[in-house]
């Protein structure tokens, strides 16, 4: 049994593999210090990363979580003139964390000269990757082919936000559902209606919240979705209504809406629906005489702001199929 151990990687992303080296560390040790690393140069940040690794190991009694930048630093051998001069850089860094080590515990080739360089054991883990095979290269060049291999808490990272758009309608509700359904994973219900049929109608002042609102519940469902979420409609959808509604008083939610619009991450895919269908009153719909206008006006937010649209008419059954089609070529 060792009194205190290493594991240290980028875990780009965190996966199956790492959890298996980490708890085969933890059978053998007394205490196991996980040193990630990380640069601004990867594509999936530090903080999602560590967070993963905090949300399985965070209240482990016997592991402690590390979080350090190696910009600048060699991140292979080969990249140096000597070994002395690589691990130069990597034996300071760890000990800047850690006091005492007895042993490291790796996956790879290089165990063997960074124990050494540490002047402690090392441990080899199943390196061939027969126990669990899988990589952080395979997952990253194709997430849902390895889904799973991947922790809960690193999944949400990958799953991929699919918005269904239009005027009033369109089917937008019952296609966002329908593909849920079919995907077998969550959707989030369009906020601004139920808000509006809570309350009998909207006011202005109901705007930002319906935004707010909206996005909250998106960010909880996406925690449990499985490759897919989608959303029926979105801020293009709620800031336009507010202009519809209160042509006079829009300017109160103006900057909020230009604000969020500029600076949240864009979906993944924009369904934008065509009413070339009939529309029907439910009671709770005022703009349907316009919907091929309001269809133009989404349609020019969505060019100007660069998103990644397609347009999808017909039936219901052909906007299903069309639509099915176009997310099994998007995913693929």
């Amino acid at each position: 049994m060792f009194k205190n151990s290493l594991v240290l990687g980028k875990f780009y992303p965190c996966h199956l593999g790492h959890l298996y080296l980490i708890d085969t560390a933890v059978s053998q040790s007394e205490m196991v210090h996980v040193i990630m690393t990380h640069n601004p140069s990867q594509s999936i940040p530090g903080e999602v990363r560590f967070e993963a690794l905090k949300a399985i190991y965070g209240e482990h009694p016997k592991v402690k979580l590390y979080s350090l930048s190696d910009e600048g630093i060699p991140a292979y051998d080969n990249e140096c003139e000597t070994l002395d001069e690589f691990y130069s850089y990597w034996v300071p860094l760890v000990y800047s964390q850690v006091d005492e080590l007895d042993a490291v515990f790796t996956s790879e080739s290089y165990g063997d000269d960074f124990a050494r360089y540490l002047g402690v054991k090392h441990v080899l883990v199943d390196k061939e990757r027969v126990k669990v095979p899988i990589s952080g290269t395979l997952v990253r060049s194709n997430p849902f082919k390895h889904w799973n291999f991947i922790p809960e808490p690193m999944k949400t990272f990958f799953v991929k936000r699919i918005v269904i758009m239009g005027p009033e309608s369109c089917g937008k509700s019952t296609l966002t559902q329908d593909l849920a359904n079919h995907y077998s994973t969550n959707f989030v219900i369009e906020y601004g209606r139920l808000v509006y049929e809570n309350n009998g109608g909207v006011t202005i002042d109901d705007f930002i919240p319906i935004s707010k609102g909206r996005q909250d519940l998106e960010d909880w469902m996406i925690k449990y979705s499985n490759k897919l979420l989608f959303c029926d409609t979105e801020d293009i959808t709620t800031y336009l209504f507010s202009k519809m509604y209160y042509p006079e008083e829009c300017y109160k939610v103006e900057d909020y809406f230009k604000d969020i619009l500029k600076t949240k991450p864009k979906y993944d895919l924009y369904i934008l629906l065509k009413p070339d269908c009939e529309g029907v009153q439910d009671g709770t719909r005022n703009f349907l005489d316009n919907r091929w206008e309001h269809y133009n006006q989404i349609k020019d937010e969505m060019i100007q702001r660069g998103c990644h649209f397609v347009e999808i008419g017909g039936d219901w059954d052909n906007r299903f199929r069309e639509s099915k089609k176009i997310i099994n070529d998007f995913i693929s």
